[in-house]
């Protein structure tokens, strides 16, 4: 890919950012919550999260689904939740593990994340990645806020891992500009709908 076609996808990208950023700071914490609960019930459903056994979420900020309900229903089932770090080395973020809401606290960006004493848990042993996101199209591409952390560790997991992005039907897009360092969803899920995305198989902890 040139470095023109490179620099064009990122200057669309960053359009698109700051008008997907728009359309979430116009959604009330009422409508998040009720919607949220939607997105989440759906995604609770899946084949994707039945299977798997050590589950990566993230702690939503404003305006992202909200993933409390998955988690209590996680810890319920007694699968392994593990959440990102602050604190990243190189590209890749690590994950510790949880087994209550109460041990997760503030990091130093503001956003909630386990405490030091939790135990760390290899990226290449997640087998669900869930995802948050600006923007999604229908096959499953996905647009962060440009960061180009969860990309650089989708790519590190293991081959066997499986990726679903969680998604109000508003940050649904038809089109977006993509490089070679975007990391595609199996799934993205919203409060009506679940997009197929790359639809690899449900199946995957015996692949």
């Amino acid at each position: 890919m040139s470095e023109t076609v490179v620099e064009e996808a990122a200057a669309r990208k960053q359009t698109l950012r700051e008008e997907l950023t728009a359309r979430r700071k116009a959604m009330t914490p009422d409508i998040i919550d009720t919607r949220g609960l939607k997105v989440q019930s759906r995604f609770l459903a899946t084949p994707y999260y039945q299977k798997a056994r050590t589950v990566a979420l993230y702690a939503p900020i404003r305006g992202e689904v909200p993933t409390r309900d998955i988690l209590i229903a996680a810890l319920q089932d007694e699968k392994i939740v593990c959440y990102p770090l602050s604190h990243v080395h190189g590209r890749i973020l690590s994950f510790r593990a949880i087994k209550s809401e109460s041990e997760l606290e503030p990091g130093r960006l503001g956003v909630r994340e386990p405490s030091n004493s939790s135990d760390l848990i290899p990226v290449d042993q997640i087998d669900l990645f869930v995802v948050p996101g600006l923007g999604f199209t229908r096959d499953g591409k996905r647009l962060g806020r440009g960061g180009g952390y969860y990309d650089a560790t989708l790519r590190a997991a293991s081959q066997r891992s499986r990726r679903v992005g969680l998604a109000f039907n508003d940050q649904v897009v038809q089109v977006l500009p993509t490089t070679g360092d975007d990391v595609d969803m199996d799934l993205i899920v919203t409060e009506s709908e679940s997009l197929r995305g790359l639809s690899r198989d449900w199946d995957f902890l015996d692949t």
